[in-house]
């Protein structure tokens, strides 16, 4: 059975929107399925971008599978960034799990998979069994590394921290070792400074072109103490790629200043670093393969 793609308005500008989204007068989320009736029977692929607003954006996930359960044979969501992915662990007795909380959400909501890409708490690419539900997880990194090979051939590929590792692997890259510390006492965000990031293996950088990878750039902490610490080391030029560009606050200047030459990122999350096309991906590696 072929699946049918069922994309929501807030994805419209890669396929056309078969879902319309709207809030109601009290700001809560408003979702129609367009022409559910066509859906009876089918496997059920639906997109929809869950950042910004992710909260919300959640929430109107749930509704639309909590829909279209009710006639299709089964479904799976595809989500280009997974948010709250970077909550997989349990720093401080009380804390949410909300990495597997938001997964578990996903499967009650009527959904058997989820395709995503670079999910943080996969870290490899392939198939995985997580809050109860299957995702299957794209990389981004031979796109990355083709990016930086054209312009910079004889680069060296590193990652700033060992969970990111596999972004570099098959291009021979190596990875620094990160320590994070506690969490900042702030009284409204919760943040983990990063305490001290090194290169692994005692790599020979002088001279050379560098490229960092990893999964994402949000505050910039990882990645600018990164940039640094390769500056430092002697490196003749460094760009930064990431698959998910968050760039929270003035992140994306501070990493120019930190002496990024380029900062490149997929448009799973628009910006102006959006260099990587993820519509390619979706159409040949995850539409009706599920």
């Amino acid at each position: 059975m072929v699946a049918k793609l069922l994309a929501s308005q807030n994805s419209s500008y890669l396929f056309p929107a078969g879902i319309e989204l709207k809030n109601f007068p009290d700001k809560e989320s408003h979702v129609l399925v367009k022409d559910l009736e066509s859906l009876r029977g089918q496997d059920v692929q639906v997109l929809h971008r869950c950042y910004p607003k992710q909260d919300s954006s959640l929430v109107q996930l749930f509704l639309i599978g909590r829909t279209v359960a009710k006639v299709a044979n089964r479904m799976e969501a595809i989500i280009p960034y997974l948010p709250y992915a970077r909550q997989d662990k349990i720093w401080k007795p009380g804390e949410a799990l909300s990495a597997e909380a938001v997964c578990e959400m996903i499967k009650a909501a009527g959904f058997s998979s989820i395709a995503t890409f670079d999910c943080h708490f996969i870290k490899k690419p392939g198939e995985t069994t997580y809050g109860g539900i299957r995702i299957r997880n794209f990389s981004l990194s031979s796109a990355l590394v083709s990016y930086f090979k054209a312009k910079k051939p004889d680069a060296i590929f590193i990652s700033p921290d060992e969970g990111a590792k596999y972004l570099v692997s098959e291009s021979g890259g190596a990875s620094m070792v990160k320590k994070r510390g506690d969490y900042a006492n702030h009284k409204k965000r919760a943040v983990r400074q990063v305490e001290s990031l090194e290169l692994n293996g005692g790599l020979d950088v002088r001279g050379k072109d560098v490229i960092i990878l990893d999964d994402m750039i949000a505050g910039g902490g990882t990645m600018i103490r990164a940039v640094r610490a390769v500056i430092s080391l002697g490196a003749r030029s460094v760009c930064c790629g990431c698959t998910h560009g968050l760039f929270l606050g003035d992140s994306y200047t501070k990493l120019q200043d930190a002496g990024a030459e380029e900062i490149v990122s997929s448009n799973t999350i628009a910006s102006e670093a959006s260099k990587i096309d993820i519509l390619p991906e979706i159409k040949n590696k995850i539409l009706g393969t599920f």
